[in-house]
This record gives structure tokens, sequence and C-alpha cells, in this order.
């Protein structure tokens, strides 16, 4: 037993309860970092007919923080809708599900509650009621029609329904946006029960205001961004406290640089960091640097399959030099950079392990090689001789395989952050 009184049930169930690697997040206690924007859209929620826009890259916590805020404002009653958007999502397709979810209710009991609601007073036809009062959600067609059937199940579902929109931005068709833009003033203008909280990247708010230029009263738009050093070293201490250990500073800080400010990244590698802990063989109280590496070197193992496939395909492409030009551009705690300094940090990096840098003009045909989709398109120019990667989120990995590989990038902030000295050896991190 290498934690000092915890059996594995008890682990397990310890390690469930305080990292979420795989699952969003619903609880504030949790939702570490968070508190502001939580508080945020706390407030916004009390005015009648608001509603809210989550937006920010991938893999910053987006769902995390809508499911939290839903949770927090839905009647105890009922849980809160979950839908998720693809790029086949029509309006009223999404309006139809939507409302099949607010009405999951018994029939019996249903068509007693509708009787109760006044009935054909509604503005649908009594073919459309008669289909609601036997728990279905017949196929919508107009407008006022999506519109009334959502009130009128949203009356049958909790006192205060609240529904999350994932991944808006993958409705792509201006005309979908512009329907969905009509609904939400819409639910406003008629006073209609519900919070909808919309997660998406910036771009799909923008389009979405520019689909009814007046939906901008109607949404509180609220931008995550990454996460802070603190709450990075919170989540770690979270998770050790719980199970009575310590996590030696080198770790901490190391997890925290590599880990982008992505939540994903920090529960993954706590995660595996504290599995190391307990498969040893001593007791252990305070985990080493072998732990850590060994964690890594997992974490790496099991990231997003997607992220490691665009990863090889920008990097194997018969020498490692590709792999050095990612891990330059992504040498420093600014996501767009300029050619220079990213070649200053190749120089650093080859420097570091011995190896001959390549010219200037060979680094820069490597680097726009890798904005072209041979190579997963995996950068991006933003102007001229500016790059950054094509995801945020992808960065956050490619710092991972350089740790991986004993090649410390720099650190997030400067500002905010000391680290300490690395300390394994290059061989110490051969790649898995």
């Amino acid at each position: 037993m290498a934690i000092i009184g915890i059996q594995r049930a008890e682990f397990e169930a310890t390690l469930k309860s305080v990292l979420s690697p795989t699952t969003p997040i619903r609880s504030p206690e949790q939702l570490k970092g968070r508190e502001k924007k939580l508080e945020d859209i706390r407030r916004a929620l009390v005015q009648p007919g608001r509603h809210i826009f989550i937006y920010g890259d991938r893999g910053v916590g987006k769902t995390s923080l809508a499911q939290t805020a839903a949770y927090e404002h839905q009647s105890s009653s009922r849980p809160p809708i979950l839908l998720a958007c693809d790029p086949s999502t029509s309006f009223y397709r999404l309006v139809q599900d939507l409302a099949s979810r607010l009405l999951n209710m018994d029939p019996t009991i249903l068509r007693k509650t509708a009787q109760k609601k006044g009935g054909a007073s509604w503005v649908f036809s009594a073919e459309v009621q008669q289909s609601i009062e036997h728990g279905q959600i017949p196929d919508l067609r107009t407008m006022n029609e999506a519109v009334a059937v959502t009130a009128y199940v949203a009356k049958l579902h909790s006192p205060q329904p609240v529904a999350i929109i994932d991944e808006f931005e993958r409705v792509q068709d201006p005309n979908e946006r512009t329907l969905f833009a009509d609904f939400i003033k819409q639910i406003g203008d008629q006073s209609i029960n519900l919070k909808l909280l919309f997660c998406g990247v910036g771009s799909a708010l923008d389009e979405l205001l520019d689909a009814h230029h007046s939906c901008y009263r109607y949404l509180s738009a609220v931008q995550l961004e990454r996460l802070g050093y603190q709450p990075r070293l919170e989540i770690i201490d979270a998770a050790a406290n719980a199970l009575g250990i310590v996590v030696e500073d080198t770790s901490r800080y190391r997890i925290a640089a590599i880990s982008d400010g992505f939540p994903n990244y920090i529960h993954l590698i706590t995660e595996k960091l504290l599995w190391e802990v307990f498969d040893d063989d001593n007791e252990i109280q305070k985990t080493t640097p072998d732990h850590y590496v060994r964690a890594v070197k997992a974490a790496v193992l099991d990231i997003e399959p997607r992220l490691r496939a665009i990863y090889e395909k920008a990097s194997l492409k018969y020498t490692d030099e590709y792999e050095a030009v990612l891990w330059a551009v992504a040498d420093h705690h600014e996501l767009k950079r300029r050619s220079t300094d990213i070649y200053e940090s190749y120089r650093r990096l080859m420097d570091s392990r011995g190896l001959e840098p390549m010219a200037r003009e060979k680094f820069n045909t490597r680097m726009n090689l890798l904005k072209k989709p041979t190579h997963a398109s995996i950068l991006k120019g933003t102007r001229q001789g500016w790059y950054e990667f094509s995801e945020a989120v992808v960065r956050g990995y490619v710092r991972l395989r350089a740790e991986v590989r004993g090649v410390q990038l720099g650190i997030d902030h400067p500002l905010e952050y000391r680290a300490p000295t690395l300390w394994w050896t290059r061989d110490d991190c051969a790649s898995p």
C-alpha cells in the first residue's frame, strides 16, 4: 500500500471526487479559478429574458462553467437540459430536441398536467397539442410554433428550466444562425421562463449577433481564458490533500507550466501522478521526480487521439526538424509570436540539446510548411511574419510532448511564476 491508510476503493472514490479529466465539472467547489465568471453569470441571469454565451478557445473549460452555472440555476426538481450542436444541426430540429427533453414526463401525468394549464388556449393546433399530451413533439415548421411549443413544455418541466446548447460554432449555415437569434429574441420578448446557456468560440458569438443586431440585448457574453497559475496549483493541491499526500514543488510548477492553462491537462497529469504514487512499492507521503516523469509519459499516451494525430502528422516527416520548430513556437507565454522571436527560441532549444540549428531560411521554410494541410495545418500566419497554433489547445499538447523528451519550454508567464530547475536527464525522458 503506497498511500498510508488508503485502500484502493477509497483511492478511486476520492480520485473521482476531486479530478475530472474526462467529464465537465458541475460544482463551484471544483471549478477553480472561475469564481468571478460564475458570479458574472449569476448576476446576468437575475434579469428576465437574458441568456448567456460563454466563448473561448477549445479546451478552456466552457462546458464546465456552463454546467456548473446551469445546475446552480436549474430548479432542484429536474436536471438542466444538455444539448450539443454538430455540422448537421438545424434550428427546428434542435428546438424539437429541446422541447422533447423539457417534456420528458410520463404521458399519463403529462395529459393531466397539460389539461390544468389551459390546453387548447395555446396558439398551436389541437393536433400539435394532442401530440404533446401523449409525450411527443411533432415536427416544427414556423418560428411561432417553435416558440409556443417551447413555452408550453418549459412550464411543464420545472419552475426554472435551464438548457445548455454546446459547441454552437458547429452551426455553419448563416440562415440557421439567424433563426437561433430570432428565437433568443422571442424567448425574451414573450417572457418565457427558460434560460439558455450557449457555448462556442468567439466567432460563433459574432456571427450570432450579426444575424440579428438586437440580439445583444438578450445575451450576456462571458469570455473564458486559460487558467492562471494559482488555480492550476489549487487543482493539484486539492487532489493531493484529499489523499493526505504532498506534491513536491518542482512537480507542482511543472504540471502548472506544461498544462498551458487548460484544465483538462492539469486534471489528467495530476490523475496520472496520483496513480504513480498509488502503484509505488513504498509508502509515500510526498511525490518524487520519478513519479512526475512517469505521469507525464502516461498522460501523453492517454491524451485525446485527435491531438496526437495532428501532432504526428505535422512533425513526423523523416527527421525531427518539424518537432523542434513546433517546440520553438510554443516556447513562450504569448500565443502569437514573430518569426524572429520563434527562431531565437529554436536556437536556444537546439543549443540546450547540443544540436546544430537549421539556417534561418530553412527554418522559415519548415514553419511555412506547417501551415499546409500536408502538415495538419497545425500553424497559421496571423499577419506578415507572425505565427500561432491553429488551435490553442494543440499548443498545450506540444508542450507536453516536449516535456516527455526532456525539453523545458518557456514558462507561461514570467511575472507569475519562477520554476525550479529541471532535475531529470534527457535519457530519463525518452519518447513513449
